[in-house]
Protein backbone atom coordinates (compact mmCIF):
# COMPACT_ATOMS: atom_id res chain seq x y z
CA UNK A 1 0.00 0.00 0.00
CA UNK A 2 1.18 3.24 -0.89
CA UNK A 3 2.26 5.36 2.11
CA UNK A 4 1.58 9.22 2.37
CA UNK A 5 4.31 11.30 3.28
CA UNK A 6 3.08 14.46 4.56
CA UNK A 7 5.73 17.19 4.74
CA UNK A 8 4.48 20.08 7.15
CA UNK A 9 4.93 23.28 6.94
CA UNK A 10 7.08 24.56 9.28
CA UNK A 11 8.63 27.64 10.88
CA UNK A 12 11.25 29.15 9.73
CA UNK A 13 14.93 28.77 10.96
CA UNK A 14 15.51 32.15 11.25
CA UNK A 15 12.63 32.56 13.73
CA UNK A 16 13.60 29.03 15.58
CA UNK A 17 16.96 30.69 16.32
CA UNK A 18 15.27 33.30 17.34
CA UNK A 19 12.98 31.96 19.63
CA UNK A 20 16.59 29.25 20.80
CA UNK A 21 18.17 32.87 21.55
CA UNK A 22 15.45 34.04 23.82
CA UNK A 23 14.99 31.16 25.70
CA UNK A 24 19.07 30.82 26.40
CA UNK A 25 18.60 34.53 27.40
CA UNK A 26 16.18 33.36 29.97
CA UNK A 27 18.14 30.64 31.75
CA UNK A 28 20.97 32.74 32.01
CA UNK A 29 19.24 35.27 33.57
CA UNK A 30 18.14 32.33 36.04
CA UNK A 31 21.05 31.05 36.42
CA UNK A 32 22.56 34.97 37.60
CA UNK A 33 19.42 34.86 40.47
CA UNK A 34 19.96 31.66 41.64
CA UNK A 35 23.03 30.53 43.66
CA UNK A 36 25.64 28.60 41.55
CA UNK A 37 25.08 25.55 43.67
CA UNK A 38 21.33 25.50 43.45
CA UNK A 39 21.60 26.32 40.02
CA UNK A 40 23.74 23.16 39.35
CA UNK A 41 21.61 20.82 42.01
CA UNK A 42 18.31 21.53 39.74
CA UNK A 43 20.84 19.56 36.29
CA UNK A 44 20.74 16.40 38.53
CA UNK A 45 16.88 16.13 38.50
CA UNK A 46 17.77 14.62 35.04
CA UNK A 47 19.64 11.78 36.03
CA UNK A 48 16.22 10.81 38.11
CA UNK A 49 14.14 11.80 35.05
CA UNK A 50 15.57 9.93 32.64
CA UNK A 51 15.22 6.41 33.92
CA UNK A 52 11.77 7.17 34.21
CA UNK A 53 11.53 8.08 30.88
CA UNK A 54 12.97 4.93 29.79
CA UNK A 55 10.63 2.54 32.00
CA UNK A 56 7.34 4.61 30.37
CA UNK A 57 9.00 3.73 27.14
CA UNK A 58 9.43 -0.03 27.87
CA UNK A 59 6.31 -1.02 29.57
CA UNK A 60 4.69 0.96 26.32
CA UNK A 61 2.04 2.92 28.50
CA UNK A 62 1.70 5.69 26.30
CA UNK A 63 -0.41 3.22 23.51
CA UNK A 64 -2.37 1.50 26.03
CA UNK A 65 -3.51 5.06 27.17
CA UNK A 66 -4.14 5.97 23.18
CA UNK A 67 -6.67 3.15 23.48
CA UNK A 68 -8.36 5.82 26.34
CA UNK A 69 -7.84 7.45 30.26
CA UNK A 70 -6.88 4.81 32.78
CA UNK A 71 -6.46 4.63 36.47
CA UNK A 72 -3.33 3.12 37.92
CA UNK A 73 -4.72 -0.05 39.16
CA UNK A 74 -5.38 -0.86 35.22
CA UNK A 75 -2.03 0.53 34.47
CA UNK A 76 -0.24 -1.78 37.02
CA UNK A 77 -2.64 -4.85 35.63
CA UNK A 78 -1.77 -4.25 32.19
CA UNK A 79 1.91 -3.88 32.14
CA UNK A 80 1.98 -6.03 35.09
CA UNK A 81 4.04 -4.05 37.72
CA UNK A 82 4.09 -3.10 41.31
CA UNK A 83 1.56 -0.58 41.67
CA UNK A 84 2.90 2.36 43.96
CA UNK A 85 6.46 1.52 42.29
CA UNK A 86 4.52 2.39 38.79
CA UNK A 87 2.33 5.22 40.44
CA UNK A 88 5.56 7.18 41.90
CA UNK A 89 7.14 6.97 38.70
CA UNK A 90 4.32 8.53 36.37
CA UNK A 91 3.92 10.86 39.38
CA UNK A 92 7.49 11.96 38.65
CA UNK A 93 6.81 12.19 34.93
CA UNK A 94 3.05 14.00 35.17
CA UNK A 95 4.95 16.50 37.04
CA UNK A 96 7.62 16.92 33.95
CA UNK A 97 4.32 17.04 31.54
CA UNK A 98 5.14 13.65 30.22
CA UNK A 99 1.05 12.12 30.75
CA UNK A 100 -0.69 14.16 32.85
CA UNK A 101 -3.09 12.77 35.78
CA UNK A 102 -6.64 14.39 35.73
CA UNK A 103 -8.49 15.44 38.77
CA UNK A 104 -10.60 11.77 38.25
CA UNK A 105 -7.11 10.73 38.66
CA UNK A 106 -6.84 8.50 35.47
CA UNK A 107 -3.89 9.12 33.35
CA UNK A 108 -3.98 10.61 30.26
CA UNK A 109 -1.07 11.02 26.92
CA UNK A 110 0.64 14.85 26.62
CA UNK A 111 2.36 15.77 23.42
CA UNK A 112 4.96 14.98 24.74
CA UNK A 113 3.93 11.17 25.72
CA UNK A 114 3.02 10.56 22.45
CA UNK A 115 6.35 10.21 21.64
CA UNK A 116 7.01 7.21 23.14
CA UNK A 117 4.94 5.97 21.22
CA UNK A 118 5.00 4.01 17.66
CA UNK A 119 4.83 5.96 14.60
CA UNK A 120 4.83 9.59 13.27
CA UNK A 121 7.04 11.56 15.74
CA UNK A 122 8.17 8.20 17.91
CA UNK A 123 11.47 8.60 19.78
CA UNK A 124 10.54 4.99 21.58
CA UNK A 125 13.65 3.08 20.24
CA UNK A 126 15.53 6.10 21.07
CA UNK A 127 14.94 6.16 24.86
CA UNK A 128 15.01 2.20 24.53
CA UNK A 129 18.60 2.46 23.60
CA UNK A 130 20.05 5.61 24.57
CA UNK A 131 18.66 5.23 27.94
CA UNK A 132 19.20 1.11 28.20
CA UNK A 133 21.72 -0.88 30.20
CA UNK A 134 24.10 -0.76 27.33
CA UNK A 135 24.43 3.34 26.74
CA UNK A 136 24.20 3.82 30.32
CA UNK A 137 26.90 1.36 31.33
CA UNK A 138 29.25 3.12 28.98
CA UNK A 139 28.69 6.48 30.70
CA UNK A 140 30.12 5.18 33.57
CA UNK A 141 33.47 4.65 32.04
CA UNK A 142 33.54 8.64 30.90
CA UNK A 143 35.96 9.27 33.69
CA UNK A 144 38.44 6.46 32.44
CA UNK A 145 37.93 7.84 28.54
CA UNK A 146 38.59 11.43 29.86
CA UNK A 147 41.93 10.39 31.22
CA UNK A 148 43.24 7.40 28.68
CA UNK A 149 41.39 8.56 25.69
CA UNK A 150 40.92 4.43 25.55
CA UNK A 151 37.79 2.95 23.03
CA UNK A 152 34.98 2.66 26.02
CA UNK A 153 32.70 0.26 24.43
CA UNK A 154 35.77 -1.95 23.80
CA UNK A 155 36.62 -1.96 27.13
CA UNK A 156 33.39 -2.79 28.82
CA UNK A 157 32.15 -5.15 26.00
CA UNK A 158 35.31 -6.53 24.68
CA UNK A 159 34.92 -5.67 21.09
CA UNK A 160 34.40 -2.35 19.25
CA UNK A 161 30.30 -1.64 18.53
CA UNK A 162 29.87 -2.64 15.23
CA UNK A 163 31.43 -6.17 15.89
CA UNK A 164 29.30 -6.31 19.35
CA UNK A 165 26.08 -5.59 17.03
CA UNK A 166 26.42 -8.45 14.49
CA UNK A 167 27.04 -10.79 17.35
CA UNK A 168 23.99 -9.55 19.66
CA UNK A 169 20.96 -9.70 17.45
CA UNK A 170 18.68 -7.80 20.21
CA UNK A 171 20.61 -4.91 20.49
CA UNK A 172 21.20 -4.58 17.11
CA UNK A 173 17.55 -4.69 16.35
CA UNK A 174 17.18 -1.80 19.04
CA UNK A 175 20.17 0.06 17.35
CA UNK A 176 18.52 0.23 13.95
CA UNK A 177 14.83 1.00 15.50
CA UNK A 178 16.72 3.95 17.07
CA UNK A 179 18.52 5.24 13.93
CA UNK A 180 15.01 4.51 12.03
CA UNK A 181 13.45 7.05 14.59
CA UNK A 182 16.64 9.44 13.71
CA UNK A 183 16.06 9.95 10.30
CA UNK A 184 12.11 9.94 10.75
CA UNK A 185 12.77 13.06 12.57
CA UNK A 186 15.22 14.32 10.07
CA UNK A 187 12.88 13.80 6.70
CA UNK A 188 10.86 16.86 6.76
CA UNK A 189 13.54 19.27 8.36
CA UNK A 190 15.72 18.16 5.36
CA UNK A 191 12.77 18.16 2.58
CA UNK A 192 11.61 21.27 3.79
CA UNK A 193 15.07 23.59 2.76
CA UNK A 194 16.58 21.24 -0.22
CA UNK A 195 15.37 20.37 -3.73
CA UNK A 196 16.48 17.28 -4.86
CA UNK A 197 14.61 17.50 -7.98
CA UNK A 198 17.64 18.53 -9.89
CA UNK A 199 19.37 15.32 -9.74
CA UNK A 200 18.90 12.13 -11.69
CA UNK A 201 20.57 9.60 -8.86
CA UNK A 202 20.30 9.74 -5.43
CA UNK A 203 22.92 7.26 -3.71
CA UNK A 204 22.10 6.74 0.03
CA UNK A 205 25.50 6.04 1.35
CA UNK A 206 25.48 3.63 4.73
CA UNK A 207 21.57 4.20 4.35
CA UNK A 208 20.18 1.12 6.36
CA UNK A 209 16.77 0.10 5.44
CA UNK A 210 16.55 3.33 3.02
CA UNK A 211 13.48 5.33 4.96
CA UNK A 212 15.29 8.84 4.05
CA UNK A 213 16.14 7.68 0.66
CA UNK A 214 12.37 6.55 0.42
CA UNK A 215 10.72 9.67 1.23
CA UNK A 216 13.15 11.42 -1.45
CA UNK A 217 12.13 9.49 -3.92
CA UNK A 218 8.09 9.20 -3.11
CA UNK A 219 8.18 12.97 -3.38
CA UNK A 220 10.35 13.24 -7.05
CA UNK A 221 8.99 10.03 -9.01
CA UNK A 222 11.63 11.17 -11.92
CA UNK A 223 14.53 10.28 -9.64
CA UNK A 224 16.33 6.94 -9.03
CA UNK A 225 18.19 6.03 -6.33
CA UNK A 226 21.01 3.55 -4.83
CA UNK A 227 20.69 2.44 -1.41
CA UNK A 228 24.28 1.20 -0.34
CA UNK A 229 24.99 -0.63 2.95
CA UNK A 230 26.85 -3.64 4.64
CA UNK A 231 24.30 -6.88 4.24
CA UNK A 232 23.57 -6.25 8.13
CA UNK A 233 22.16 -2.30 7.66
CA UNK A 234 20.51 -3.38 4.69
CA UNK A 235 17.81 -5.66 6.70
CA UNK A 236 14.39 -5.17 6.17
CA UNK A 237 15.00 -2.21 3.48
CA UNK A 238 12.58 -4.09 1.03
CA UNK A 239 9.87 -3.94 3.06
CA UNK A 240 10.75 0.18 3.42
CA UNK A 241 11.09 0.49 0.06
CA UNK A 242 7.66 -1.14 -0.77
CA UNK A 243 5.63 0.40 1.54
CA UNK A 244 6.59 3.63 -0.36
CA UNK A 245 6.19 2.28 -3.60
CA UNK A 246 9.49 3.00 -5.06
CA UNK A 247 11.01 -0.52 -5.43
CA UNK A 248 11.17 -0.48 -9.13
CA UNK A 249 13.66 2.87 -8.68
CA UNK A 250 16.59 1.49 -6.25
CA UNK A 251 19.16 -0.33 -7.01
CA UNK A 252 20.21 -2.17 -3.47
CA UNK A 253 24.04 -2.81 -3.04
CA UNK A 254 26.41 -4.42 -0.28
CA UNK A 255 29.60 -3.17 0.58
CA UNK A 256 31.40 -1.40 2.93
CA UNK A 257 32.03 2.43 2.41
CA UNK A 258 35.54 1.87 3.35
CA UNK A 259 36.21 -0.08 0.55
CA UNK A 260 33.75 1.35 -2.41
CA UNK A 261 31.24 3.94 -3.59
CA UNK A 262 28.48 2.98 -5.89
CA UNK A 263 29.33 4.89 -9.25
CA UNK A 264 26.17 6.27 -11.16
CA UNK A 265 24.78 8.73 -8.74
CA UNK A 266 25.14 12.50 -9.49
CA UNK A 267 24.06 12.93 -5.67
CA UNK A 268 25.65 11.17 -2.38
CA UNK A 269 24.09 11.28 1.20
CA UNK A 270 26.03 10.77 4.43
CA UNK A 271 23.51 11.15 6.67
CA UNK A 272 25.07 11.14 10.10
CA UNK A 273 27.96 8.90 9.18
CA UNK A 274 31.10 10.44 9.51
CA UNK A 275 30.08 11.54 12.60
CA UNK A 276 30.74 7.83 13.71
CA UNK A 277 34.45 8.10 12.65
CA UNK A 278 37.96 9.21 12.84
CA UNK A 279 39.11 12.06 10.08
CA UNK A 280 41.34 8.71 9.02
CA UNK A 281 38.24 6.71 8.69
CA UNK A 282 36.10 9.60 7.25
CA UNK A 283 38.80 10.52 4.95
CA UNK A 284 38.17 7.18 3.46
CA UNK A 285 34.61 7.28 3.23
CA UNK A 286 34.85 10.86 1.05
CA UNK A 287 37.67 9.69 -0.79
CA UNK A 288 36.19 6.85 -2.28
CA UNK A 289 32.96 8.68 -3.06
CA UNK A 290 35.13 11.41 -4.75
CA UNK A 291 36.54 8.40 -7.14
CA UNK A 292 32.88 7.47 -8.40
CA UNK A 293 31.53 10.94 -8.51
CA UNK A 294 30.89 13.18 -11.81
CA UNK A 295 32.77 16.51 -11.75
CA UNK A 296 29.60 18.31 -11.27
CA UNK A 297 27.98 15.26 -8.80
CA UNK A 298 27.57 16.86 -5.09
CA UNK A 299 27.93 14.87 -1.58
CA UNK A 300 25.20 15.93 1.13
CA UNK A 301 26.80 15.23 4.23
CA UNK A 302 23.56 15.96 6.91
CA UNK A 303 25.44 16.51 9.99
CA UNK A 304 25.31 18.98 13.02
CA UNK A 305 28.23 21.93 13.42
CA UNK A 306 29.45 22.36 16.52
CA UNK A 307 29.85 26.56 17.02
CA UNK A 308 33.47 27.11 18.48
CA UNK A 309 31.70 29.92 20.92
CA UNK A 310 30.05 29.16 24.81
CA UNK A 311 26.67 29.23 23.91
CA UNK A 312 24.30 26.04 24.78
CA UNK A 313 24.39 23.61 22.34
CA UNK A 314 22.71 20.23 21.56
CA UNK A 315 25.49 18.89 19.58
CA UNK A 316 28.25 19.81 22.39
CA UNK A 317 25.89 17.24 24.32
CA UNK A 318 25.59 14.74 21.21
CA UNK A 319 29.49 14.91 21.14
CA UNK A 320 29.50 13.31 24.27
CA UNK A 321 27.38 10.36 23.48
CA UNK A 322 29.79 10.29 20.10
CA UNK A 323 32.52 9.96 22.73
CA UNK A 324 31.61 6.93 24.75
CA UNK A 325 29.92 4.98 22.01
CA UNK A 326 32.37 4.81 18.98
CA UNK A 327 35.94 4.72 18.84
CA UNK A 328 37.15 7.95 17.56
CA UNK A 329 33.43 9.17 17.05
CA UNK A 330 32.46 13.10 17.32
CA UNK A 331 30.57 16.36 16.11
CA UNK A 332 32.61 18.89 14.22
CA UNK A 333 32.81 22.57 13.75
CA UNK A 334 32.76 24.11 10.47
CA UNK A 335 36.78 24.61 10.52
CA UNK A 336 36.96 20.97 11.15
CA UNK A 337 35.01 19.63 8.08
CA UNK A 338 36.82 22.50 6.02
CA UNK A 339 40.15 20.89 7.26
CA UNK A 340 38.58 17.05 6.57
CA UNK A 341 36.72 17.89 3.14
CA UNK A 342 40.06 19.60 1.67
CA UNK A 343 42.46 16.56 2.73
CA UNK A 344 39.65 14.70 0.47
CA UNK A 345 40.00 17.15 -2.58
CA UNK A 346 36.67 18.77 -1.60
CA UNK A 347 35.35 21.95 -0.43
CA UNK A 348 31.44 23.06 0.95
CA UNK A 349 29.75 24.91 -1.63
CA UNK A 350 26.66 26.17 0.57
CA UNK A 351 25.85 25.26 4.05
CA UNK A 352 22.03 24.77 4.68
CA UNK A 353 20.65 24.93 8.01
CA UNK A 354 17.29 23.67 9.24
CA UNK A 355 15.03 23.83 11.86
CA UNK A 356 16.57 20.50 13.33
CA UNK A 357 19.70 20.52 14.96
CA UNK A 358 21.27 19.67 12.15
CA UNK A 359 22.47 21.13 8.77
CA UNK A 360 23.18 20.05 5.20
CA UNK A 361 26.48 20.83 3.92
CA UNK A 362 26.74 20.73 0.26
CA UNK A 363 29.88 18.94 -0.42
CA UNK A 364 31.76 19.59 -4.20
CA UNK A 365 35.13 18.72 -5.62
CA UNK A 366 38.02 21.41 -5.59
Amino acid sequence: MKQDIRIQKLPPVWFIRALSAFRNALVRFHRVLFPANVVLYEHFQYFWLLPCIRVAAELDIATLLNEGPKSLEELAVLTKTHEDSLRRVLRALSAEKIFRQRKDKLFVNTPMSRALMEGAGSLRYMVLHHLGPVNWNLFSELSHKVKTGEEVFKKLYGKPIYEYLVENKDESLLFGLSMTDLTKIAIEPVMSVFSFSSFQTVADIGGGEGLLLSAILYKNPGLKGILFDLPEGLRGCREVLEKYSVTDRVEIQEGSFFESAPAGADAYLLKNIIHNWSDDDSLKILSGIRKVMPANGRILVIEMIISEDNKPSFGKLIDIQMMVIMRDGRERTKREFDALFGKAGLRISRIIPTIAPFSILEVVRN
